[in-house]
């Protein structure tokens, strides 16, 4: 029960950590690359520098994005939540290609910022992931398979204080979601499947 927990928690955790990785590494070349493509196009050239330096900087500037988007228990979001949408309405023509236009552009930008935050909201994810691996031993797995038998011949909504002795064991049972969990009324209780 145990190890077959941890195992997803570790495998989700690699995934994870992958695409982070490659949500990171996309972040850093957009903004190294692209400043140097739109000063070319002015006939300016960068200082050798320069280009690594805004890369790491529109880096930095995505970690703290996603770090306060983590922080909050925030993830992505969908377009018509975020600030770049918005809707002029359909009465006029002139509203409608208005519209159309501008999610042209908008609806790009919100792309790119969904994948540049998701880079460090990944890399968090995986080492939250990682860390809420259950410590394995036989004796807490005999006292969860235990628990769990219990609670399932209950088979009803119970509160987390009638087992003051099994808290612990409750407690990983619902985070490994072999049981329900609720906080109605402000009391928790529990209920196995």
């Amino acid at each position: 029960m145990i190890r077959r927990y941890n195992f997803s928690q570790t495998l989700k955790a690699i995934l994870f950590a992958i695409g982070g990785l490659i949500c990171c590494w996309l972040a850093y070349l957009f903004f190294r690359y692209l400043p140097v493509v739109v000063a070319w196009q002015l006939g300016y050239s960068l200082p050798p520098l320069a280009p690594v330096g805004l890369g790491l900087a529109g880096l930095a500037a995505a970690w703290v994005s996603g770090y306060r988007s983590w922080k909050c228990r925030g993830g992505p979001f969908g377009y018509h939540e975020s600030a770049l949408y918005h809707d002029l309405g359909t009465d006029t023509a002139g509203a409608v290609v208005t519209d159309f236009y501008a999610h042209r552009i908008t609806a790009p930008a919100y792309v790119l910022g969904q994948v540049f935050m998701a880079g460090p909201g990944c890399l968090l994810r995986a080492w939250t992931l990682f860390r809420s691996r259950i410590p394995q031993s036989p004796e807490l797995e005999a006292k969860l398979e235990n628990a769990w038998a219990i609670l399932r011949a209950a088979n009803k909504w119970q509160s987390l204080d009638e087992y003051p002795s099994a808290r612990d064991e409750i407690l990983f049972l619902a985070r490994m979601g072999l049981i329900d969990f609720s906080g109605h009324n402000g009391q928790p209780r529990i209920k196995a499947d």
